[in-house]
This record gives C-alpha cells, sequence and structure tokens, in this order.
C-alpha cells in the first residue's frame, strides 16, 4: 500500500511539473525558434522537413533538437526533486520566506548565531572531570568515590583524545 501511496505522489508531481514545464517551454520555444510544441503541426512540418531530406546543420536547427531531446529528462529531474522535497513545502515556501521577511527585525542579517565557544578559557583536566563529578550528583566528601569517578571520567576523557 506505501508503494502504491508512493506512485500516486509521484505522479501528481509529475503532472504538475509537466503542465508548467508545458506552458514555460511553449512561451520559450515560440519566441526563440517560433515551434509551438503542444500543437501537432509543428512537429508534422519538423517531420515533413526531415523526409524530405532536410538537415539541422545551423546552431538554430541544432539547439531547438537538443532542447526538444533534453525536455523529457528535464521533466523527470524535476519531477524527482519536487516529489522528494514535497508538494507541501513546494507550495507553501513563498509564504513562509514573505512571513519571515516581514517578522523579522530589519538589522538583523543572520537567523542563528551560535555562541557555544566565545569567551571561554581552556579548562584543565582537574577542572573538567570536578565539572562531571558536579554533573553526576555525587557527593565529593566520600574520598573514595570520587577518586573512582574522577579515575573513570580521566579514562573517558583519554579515549575520547585519542579517537
Amino acid at each position: 500500500m506505501k508503494k502504491i501511496g508512493k506512485m500516486i505522489r509521484f505522479l501528481s508531481s509529475s503532472v504538475i511539473v509537466f503542465v508548467v514545464l508545458a506552458y514555460i517551454c511553449q512561451f520559450l520555444f515560440k519566441v526563440l525558434w517560433k515551434f509551438d510544441i503542444l500543437n501537432a503541426k509543428s512537429y508534422q512540418i519538423m517531420y515533413e522537413y526531415w523526409e524530405k531530406g532536410g538537415v539541422f546543420n545551423t546552431f538554430r536547427d541544432c539547439s531547438l533538437g537538443f532542447c526538444l531531446i533534453a525536455l523529457p529528462i528535464v521533466w523527470l529531474v524535476l519531477s524527482n526533486k519536487l516529489y522528494k522535497y514535497g508538494l507541501g513545502k513546494f507550495f507553501s515556501k513563498p509564504f513562509i520566506s514573505l512571513y519571515r521577511r516581514l517578522t523579522r527585525p530589519k538589522n538583523m542579517e543572520i537567523e542563528h548565531v551560535s555562541i557555544k565557544n566565545l569567551g571561554e578559557k581552556d579548562k584543565t583536566l582537574d577542572e573538567i572531570i570536578k565539572a562531571k563529578i558536579e554533573k553526576e550528583g555525587k557527593n565529593l566528601s566520600r574520598s573514595h568515590e570520587v577518586a573512582d569517578l574522577r579515575k573513570q571520567i580521566a579514562a573517558k576523557i583519554e579515549e575520547n583524545e585519542k579517537q
């Protein structure tokens, strides 16, 4: 059942890409080559020209042929990208970016700044061990357990530094 759902999702994204790409390419092909890709008469004229011994030897003719051959490949690649990205994300992205642009302050250039290691001094091994012990919540007055815990933590830190 999952495979059928994936296939339906891919087919719906392919149909959407096909419709959008067809209208965009129809406009571009009409402007550049005066060729209507959605009209069968254009293909008929090209076929008759080829059958009568016509040769596509100019750059304009060769580029038309290349674009006609590349069009299904572009369609499948865009369909796959839209399928992987998701229709919901694709259609909601303009609204989300507009919302972020309107709500984000004008002087804010970066959305996320990490200040993880800014201004910290290098800690010594004893400070790291003491911090780990306090994190574990152990009582420092019991010297035997503390010594064992220090040895375990020191061994783990040395292992991590070797790797």
